[in-house]
């Protein structure tokens, strides 16, 4: 009997381990806030971009009179900038987007502007 209930703990303990969820995606918010995003040399002329930790974005160069403004917030799977309320330097509305994350670290961020078919392939700015 003994013997018994220890194979049936066994399977048990087996069975819990095998559907244990994955870890979650890292949360790249302390990375990329508050630094501004340049576009690689040799990669297009896509606008800098500025993620700030209280969760307002700006898109076009550092202190420019011409730079988009909004809010961003990270996407419950953490794979996604969402941008909203998005006004231009002449207070026009324009639509929100999202950036699909594709890698980030410190010094380097790459997504995808997938609603144009755009790759921002970003580095802190010098």
């Amino acid at each position: 009997m003994k013997t018994k209930l220890t194979v049936y703990i066994f399977i048990l303990l087996l069975l819990n381990l095998s559907c244990a969820k994955e870890d979650a995606s890292p949360d790249p918010t302390s990375q990329i806030t508050n630094k501004w995003w340049c576009a690689k040399t040799g990669t297009g002329t896509i606008s800098s971009q500025y993620f700030k930790a209280d969760g307002t974005w700006e898109q076009g160069s550092k202190g420019g009179r011409f730079n988009d403004t909004g809010k961003w917030a990270l996407s419950s799977n953490k794979k996604k900038i969402v941008i909203s309320s998005v006004l231009d330097y002449n207070k026009k509305s324009k639509t929100g987007w999202e950036y699909d994350i594709e890698t980030f670290s410190e010094t380097n961020l790459k997504m995808n502007w997938s609603a144009f078919g755009v790759i921002l392939d970003l580095e802190v700015c010098k």
